[in-house]
């Protein structure tokens, strides 16, 4: 199971990271890793890199493409595809400051929903892998 954290990051800090997303890694990387005791600070440093989202518009966008979908299910801020055609579980939470999107497949369905907006750039802690979703190949 993948667990893709998707942050919204703000137009100064995209374009300078934009053709070493490393370094972007690296910074979130780090927040991620802070103790309880740092909280303060990693919070300071994460408002300064990421946008909010706007998850009233985002949940509205992802059910219109989903509405139809026999294996599709939403409550509240999570989007759920559980589709056993094609061996497919995969949880998208929506939260305002970043979207964790848990998933039993690589490429999951929710991530061709959030393809449109170029400033989205996705970590995978566990498994130290990082991209920019608007670059990411289907």
């Amino acid at each position: 199971m993948r667990q893709f954290y998707i942050f919204r990051i703000n137009r100064e800090i995209l374009l300078l990271t934009k053709d070493n997303p490393y370094n972007l890694y690296r910074m979130m990387d780090e927040i991620y890793g802070l103790k309880t005791h740092e909280v303060d600070v990693a919070m300071n440093i994460f408002e300064t890199i990421i946008k909010p989202i706007d998850k009233k518009n985002l949940n509205l966008c992802i059910f219109d493409n989903h509405k139809s979908n026999d294996h599709y299910t939403k409550y509240n801020n999570v989007h759920m595809i559980n589709n056993y055609y094609n061996d497919e579980n995969t949880e998208l939470r929506v939260n305002s400051t970043y979207m964790l999107l848990k998933s039993s497949k690589a490429n999951p369905i929710f991530l061709k929903d959030l393809k449109f907006d170029k400033s989205l750039f996705v970590c995978d802690f566990v498994n130290k892998d990082y991209f920019w979703l608007s670059e990411l190949r289907s």
